[in-house]
């Protein structure tokens, strides 16, 4: 079925796409080669503060746009329509926070873990909790970021899909255990270059094959893909402005904040203000990346109008759709359809390699360093690569089973997103925002939120759920104007698992299977911080809450810097005096002491 497509990826192609990947290998040697005397974390992790932030912010932005945003989205905007678009407005949403908040907070308390902080603020308890979580959906997550480029490089060449996810894992593995962060980053940089020129290239030479912005225009009316004004207050449908501003805010505010992945960017700078202009100039190209890969996703139903590949069989998956483009509109231009791979490879290569180094770091931090804290420097480096090629391998294994999965990556993405994003992101604002919460409510409240995520995420598995708010918009083959035998009514296995209603047999579904459990995945963020905030406060009415003078205001940031806005027995748990933003703490061997002596 896909073999005439792999014989359109010619030499070029080829030298093209590990021209690329021996650039990355490069980048990698090199920084081994010019830091081999630096035998310490900090030039490992962070690259002693002396990283520029114009490079910094390029890549927070390709770091966050993987092959997830670069081949999911346009694959979700095609199904579904362009709801999805509403993405660059919970990023501004998360880039504030962290500008605001979180950098001159993170900054000022010199630490090496998103996650150290939540041990000075809580208990050690809490921060061993939340890496635990943030290791394993970061795991889940990059798994998924290393099969979608694997998937694209096995649809367009004769190499097995088991071998393109080991290529592709191996050498994200290598050249960041090679160089550290400095490789990574200035990796970043090169392969931010590939992506644009990809997306732009797929998305203007789509629009030209069309015929322009009015057949576009045209096409997207009457197939119903303008989905992103959908004001349904209905929690149970899928794409609605709600779910995507609120649920999309709530993931993206772990995405970008709870993450040691940008944590380690932000410290990569030497100051908090060379941070902040980072975080901000990342904005600009995060954006426009994935309003580009919206438009990508119209253009491609445009193309594929009333001819769909996927009920002709031409793609056995969803998440092809976009590479079998690329070999169509570039089968005549030789070596363009390899950089088309080359920048959904590039994708991945930035987002995997940037989240192998930050856990990498994290399990040093949060659980070598805690346990063994007189490790000596050198055997940390060593150590730290050890982790990276154990990181790597054990994100390629998972890689392998995702591979089986039949439905669209993207809501799989968001909905194991959603399951750790709810109960992180409300252990963050509360330690930050709430500092009358104390450890023990934390410890109780957020474990029986993330348990009630838990309990949904398997019963929509397990169980009969209603899920007519979740089916693709319509597709048809009536245009098809090629001799190919069609099936007008089979339809492919990501269709059986998107559209139908989940049931077991014959079995009736029930009213949570109506109701909780048909709640669209890209709310499972925010109702699982929701819940975890509500319980964290329930526990605290058992429990007590924290006592102002047990407190070391340094620790919280106000989320208003007016008095007058908050009660009086909330007010005295902060110092609105001090002005986080631009003093650097002087005294944080004693700040650091005091805080995990009063726990």
């Amino acid at each position: 079925m896909m073999e005439h497509l792999k014989e359109n990826f010619q030499a070029l192609d080829f030298v093209l796409f590990f021209g690329i990947v021996a650039l990355s290998l490069g980048v990698g040697g090199f920084f081994a080669f010019r830091d081999r005397k630096k035998k310490s974390t900090d030039n490992y992790y962070f690259g002693e503060g002396q990283i520029s932030p114009v490079a910094v912010a390029i890549s927070i932005s390709v770091s966050y746009t993987s092959a997830v945003s670069f081949i999911g989205i346009p694959t979700d905007v095609y199904l579904h329509g362009n709801a999805i678009g509403w993405l660059p407005v919970s990023i501004l949403f998360a880039d504030i926070m962290a500008i605001v908040y979180h950098i001159p907070l993170f900054h000022k308390l010199k630490i090496l873990s998103a996650f150290e902080y939540l041990e000075m603020r809580f208990h050690r308890s809490v921060r061993m909790l939340v890496s635990g979580l943030r290791l394993m959906g970061s795991i889940l997550h990059l798994s998924i970021s290393t099969y979608l480029p694997a998937l694209s490089l096995h649809t367009v060449t004769p190499l097995d899909l088991r071998w393109t996810i080991a290529l592709t894992s191996i050498i994200c593995t290598v050249y960041t255990s090679l160089g550290g962060v400095k490789a990574v980053i200035w990796t970043d940089v090169m392969q931010a270059v590939v992506m644009i020129a990809g997306m732009l290239a797929t998305y203007f030479v789509t629009l030209q094959s069309i015929g322009g912005f009015h057949a576009l225009s045209e096409s997207i009316a009457r197939g119903g893909r303008i989905t992103m004004f959908r004001l349904d207050p209905d929690p149970r449908v899928k794409y609605t402005v709600w779910s995507m501003l609120f649920g999309l805010s709530i993931n993206t505010y772990f995405a970008l904040i709870c993450n040691q992945v940008y944590v380690q960017r932000w410290l990569s700078c030497r100051t908090i203000r060379r941070a902040r202009i980072a975080v901000a100039m990342s904005f600009v190209p995060l954006a426009l990346m994935n309003v580009f890969t919206v438009l990508i996703g119209l253009a491609v139903y445009a193309f594929y109008e009333g001819c769909d590949p996927l009920l002709l069989k031409r793609v056995t998956k969803a998440d092809q759709i976009v590479p079998y483009l690329m070999i169509n509109l570039f089968r005549d231009i030789p070596g363009m359809a390899g950089l088309m791979v080359s920048a959904a490879f590039s994708g991945n290569l930035s987002t995997v390699s940037s989240g192998i180094n930050a856990l990498s770091a994290m399990i040093l931090s949060d659980f070598v360093g805690v346990c063994f804290p007189e490790l000596k420097q050198t055997k940390r480096v060593l150590l730290s690569k050890i982790l990276t090629f154990s990181l790597g391998t054990t994100v390629m294994i998972l890689a392998y089973a995702v591979s089986f999965a039949s439905t669209n990556i993207l809501p799989v993405a968001m909905s194991i997103s959603g399951l750790f994003a709810g109960p992180v992101a409300a252990i963050f604002m509360m330690g930050v925002f709430m500092p009358w919460i104390n450890y023990k409510s934390v410890l109780m409240g957020c474990s029986a939120g993330f348990l009630f995520l838990c309990w949904i995420q398997i019963s929509v598995l397990t169980m009969p759920v209603d899920k007519t708010g979740w089916e693709p918009l319509h597709l048809s083959t009536d245009n098809c104007t090629f001799s190919d035998e069609v099936n007008r009514t089979a339809v492919s296995t990501d269709f059986d698992m998107i559209s139908q209603p989940s049931s077991a047999g014959s079995k009736e579904i029930g009213l949570l299977g109506r109701t909780v459990f048909a709640i669209s995945p890209y709310l499972y963020g925010l109702f699982g911080a929701v819940a975890c905030i509500i319980a964290t406060h329930t526990a605290s009415l058992i429990c007590g809450f924290e006592k102002p003078s047990n407190r070391i205001k340094r620790l919280a940031v106000p989320l208003f810097s007016w008095p007058q806005l908050y009660p009086m027995c909330m007010r005295q748990y902060f110092d609105f005096d001090q002005n986080t933003g631009r003093k650097r703490n002087d005294s944080m061997g004693s700040l650091d002491t005091a805080a995990r002596s009063g726990q």
